[in-house]
């Protein structure tokens, strides 16, 4: 008995040894250790903070491009792959999801911070006084585009039921994918009038238009891409470091192989040589000799991706054309073709389109919405009835919000 209580003698002299330095630490002016929040609602500080939502876009565009890559039918797991042992990414492949999938966990957090670190940042620069008006403009300009892009992941890749895309703010009530679109629309609307920088108006169109192309809705969509990317702009990219990884090398590539592309991906290559300059596959053999194909697209661990492209732009012109919209579809199409060197096609419909995006949009998270979408007229999904088409809204956020 005598030992316990000096044990817990020691025990409560340390806590209070702790508290005591703690106390002292933090009455230090200013901390030595740590950035206090009200510290960042700072002209000084705007370009820092701008630069902490880039990062956190970065961080939660690869890890939640390959877990919905895996639930669509352009991944796939099997135990056969060396260090293939993740029974998470087993369950999305599958579409048999449950709420507390720590994959699935692990790009819902990420997608959350960067909502709230965007609509954050619109929030600081109403409480400075700028005298660089330049710089305000800049800081709601990225505000509302990465306030636009986190609604528009939330509308694509996650659901409240296995059919019922959506997504929650701020342990709100679930918002159903349409009205988060809405909401993703109005902010890149919103970002548009922030900047009169040529390029950045044809990013924010891009992405307004892929939003519109990906709800079926081609006059909206042909409106904003015939304001997007051309031929000749450079890709948007995510950016990545050695320490801060690219996810689809870390576990869908080279760096470690857990997904797997689909066998189609080499049946392109096989049908035209040309087109192993975009569908970048690697073969490597499972551990009963069985071949396996995993993307190369990225091939280092800070290999960046490609998140807004002039060839995507195409896609969503060519597309709208194929229904109702002005435009030459096989122009477009081609020209995409032409930047790759592959050979121009004779003609073009709607098949073609869908091949087209499959291939070049490889490893952009984009094959899941496109597949939904298109399932009714070409039989697109691959999944049996009951299993999830979206990432599921997680347990632990259920759990914390009274709303759903």
């Amino acid at each position: 008995m005598k030992k316990q209580y000096l044990i817990f003698s020691l025990l409560l002299a340390l806590l209070t040894l702790m508290a005591a330095c703690e106390k002292f630490s933090t009455s230090i002016d200013p901390l030595i250790d740590r950035v206090e929040d009200y510290r960042l609602t700072s002209e000084s500080q705007v370009d820092f903070v701008i630069n902490g939502v880039h990062t956190r876009w970065a961080s939660t565009l690869d890890i939640l491009s390959v877990c919905v890559g895996l639930l669509s039918d352009e991944f796939y797991f099997d135990s056969r792959v060396p260090n293939a042992t993740y029974p998470s990414f087993a369950d999305i492949d599958v579409g048999d999801i449950t709420l507390d999938n720590n994959s699935v966990d692990a790009a819902f957090n990420p997608l959350g911070e960067l909502r709230f670190f965007a609509d954050d940042l619109i929030r600081r620069v109403g409480e400075i006084n700028f005298e660089d008006q330049a710089l305000k403009k800049k800081a709601l300009f990225w505000g509302n585009f990465y306030g636009g892009v986190a609604r528009y992941m939330y509308a694509a890749f996650f659901g409240l039921n296995p059919a019922e895309g959506g997504g929650v703010i701020d342990n709100g009530p679930f918002i159903p994918s349409a009205d988060m679109y809405a909401q993703a629309a109005a902010k890149l609307d919103t970002a548009l009038t922030y900047t009169e920088d040529a390029y950045l108006t044809k990013l924010a169109n891009t992405m307004l238009a892929r939003i519109y192309i990906l709800q079926n809705k081609y006059a909206d969509a042909y409106t904003a891409a015939s304001k997007g990317l051309v031929e000749g702009d450079e890709p948007y990219q995510a950016l990545y470091t050695q320490v801060a990884d690219n996810y689809f090398w870390q576990q869908a590539g080279n760096g470690r192989t857990q997904c797997v592309l689909d066998e189609r991906f080499k049946g392109y290559v096989d049908a035209d040589a040309n087109e192993a300059g975009r569908v970048k596959i690697e073969q490597f053999l499972g551990t009963d000799g069985t071949p396996f194909y995993r993307q190369a697209k990225f091939p280092e661990a800070d290999s960046p991706i490609d998140f807004l492209t002039w060839q995507e732009n195409n896609l969503i012109l060519a597309e709208c054309a194929l229904n109702g919209q002005a435009g030459d579809a096989k122009a477009l199409i081609n020209a995409v073709r032409a930047s790759h060197g592959i050979d121009p096609l004779a003609d073009v419909t709607m098949n073609d389109l869908i091949q087209e995006r499959d291939k070049e949009l490889m490893c952009t998270g984009l094959r899941l919405p496109d597949q939904r979408r298109w399932d009714a007229t070409y039989q697109t999904w691959h999944l049996g009835a009951g299993k999830w088409k979206y990432l599921p809204i997680t347990e632990r956020e259920r759990n914390i919000n009274p709303n759903i």
